[in-house]
């Protein structure tokens, strides 16, 4: 009945400031005491009986090897180096569109035109390729001669080379086929058949992702090098975020960044090194994994930041048991060699979204302190018990 009436009488001195304020109120007018005075306090003797009675709950400490910053508005968009322009290789005529704007495949045709143009390299590539089965035969003929005598090995090496040249100069040919949009079968048929292919060919999707900006329509001419269309890879977003200067400072590019809703993990790539003058904030560029597409351009989400913490140093404990004593983050612990002594630790903490937090105890905590328990329930009976006993001077 006395401890009721003694919790009753001093409750009113008690200041709980509301969790991420900056506002250091004391909690009690009688408690005013450092670091050092925290660190020195004894401990209070309260009964195992005594605590129950008082509704004081005490719970195991949880090791923690990182901490989650709360979040911050940001707005998804396209990386820079995922945004390319889709170009005509050669000079054309458009025949057919066949994919305006929206998701497309790798390989998928967007618009097919005619080249002239890739008629004359074909006819140039068949003519290389005759020179060449001549070049070979005779080749083949030298080295027949030679052992009569009829050939020199100079005139050998003279063909033999000849064959190289034109060998080489085969392979570069197919190649622009291929980079002028032949497809691989039509080179291939070209080559076996000796025909010359449709001069049709197609400006394809090089990856899977987003088309835009398509503004053609059949029967345009187009010069090689031609914008056709924008095309942008979906498979990584960028969350742009800023950040207050003291929040840009604790963070570094390839820190882990996390999306709070989606529960999405990526990291950050880039953090400026300029603040708006006018708001004091920070440009922070995160990129984020997006294989499924779930992601969308220009949406709006909350980015929050992870640190990584030294395995055995910090513990995650409920937000309810982090009580300010003059100024100072403070836990109440016991002790697992004596259940009725409580004692008063400072801790720093760290920011984290929900209803936990991150702390640290100071360097004179107890050597094995992950074995005590921390006080979640009955905060305010503590202190109240602590500011009785300082007012009676025991």
């Amino acid at each position: 009945m006395q401890n009721r009436h003694l919790i009753h009488q001093i409750s009113n001195r008690i200041q709980r400031p509301l969790w991420g304020m900056a506002l250091a109120l004391p909690l009690l007018g009688g408690l005013m005491w450092s670091h050092a005075a925290l660190s020195a306090q004894p401990g209070l003797q309260l009964s195992p009986s005594q605590q129950l009675s008082m509704g004081m709950a005490f719970t195991g400490l949880k090791p923690a090897d990182s901490a989650t910053s709360y979040g911050y508005p940001a707005l998804l968009s396209l990386p820079a180096p995922h945004i390319q322009l889709l170009a005509t290789p050669v000079d054309g005529l458009v025949t057919r569109i066949l994919k305006v704007h929206g998701a497309v495949k790798a390989g998928e045709a967007i618009v097919e035109l005619q080249s002239a143009e890739l008629l004359k390299l074909q006819k140039a590539y068949l003519a290389t390729l005759s020179e060449l089965a001549v070049a070979e035969a005779e080749v083949s003929r030298a080295r027949k001669l030679i052992q009569a005598g009829s050939v020199s090995q100079k005139q050998l090496q003279s063909s033999e080379s000849q064959v190289t040249r034109l060998k080489q100069q085969a392979q570069q040919q197919s190649q622009d086929l291929l980079l002028m949009g032949m497809a691989e079968e039509a080179v291939n048929r070209l080559k076996s058949s000796n025909q010359l292919q449709s001069p049709t060919i197609a400006i394809r999707a090089p990856a899977d992702g987003e088309l835009f900006e398509l503004s053609l329509s059949a029967g345009t001419r187009l010069q090689a090098g031609e914008a056709v269309a924008k095309f942008a890879e979906l498979d990584k977003l960028v969350a742009g975020v800023n950040v207050p200067i003291e929040v840009a400072r604790t963070l570094h590019v390839g820190q882990k960044a996390q999306l709070l809703h989606e529960g999405i993990d990526g990291e950050i790539a880039y953090v400026s090194h300029q603040a708006d003058p006018l708001t004091q904030q920070v440009e922070v560029h995160c990129l984020f994994p997006n294989p499924q597409w779930q992601l969308t351009v220009g949406a709006l989400v909350e980015v929050s930041f992870v640190k990584d913490m030294a395995t055995g140093r910090h513990f995650t404990v409920p937000l309810s048991a982090v009580t300010k004593v003059d100024g100072q983050n403070t836990l109440f612990m016991r002790s697992p060699r004596d259940a009725s002594r409580i004692s008063p630790l400072a801790v720093e903490t760290l920011e984290q979204p929900g209803q936990t937090a991150v702390v640290s105890f100071k360097d004179d905590a107890p050597e094995d302190i992950a074995h005590w328990s921390v006080l979640t329930l009955g905060t305010a009976a503590m202190l109240s018990v602590m500011a009785a006993q300082t007012e009676s001077g025991e």
